[in-house]
């Protein structure tokens, strides 16, 4: 997955979003995986969230990985619906 630079307010944006999908992602994680490391459920959420936009993807991304999603999903998610 690639990086993106983020100021210190996408960084707090970041940081929030984190925040707020904890419970998402720790009842995703608790679940049964319909798809390896949970990928489908993240690129679906991540694909509604960002409308396409590959750099508020990315932050998302990091956003649910610091919230406790399978980096590996996120990873998969990531490279599957937004290839670079």
């Amino acid at each position: 997955m690639s990086q993106v630079n983020m100021d210190e307010a996408q960084r707090e944006l970041v940081l929030d979003l984190a925040e707020k999908f904890a419970p998402f992602v720790k009842k995703v994680e608790s679940g049964m995986a319909l798809t390896r490391n949970h990928y489908g459920v993240y690129g679906s959420m991540i694909i509604r969230l960002s409308k396409g936009n590959r750099k508020l993807a990315l932050m998302l991304s990091y956003a649910l990985m610091m919230a406790g999603a399978n980096g590996q999903g996120v990873s998969d998610a990531m490279g599957a619906f937004f290839p670079e």
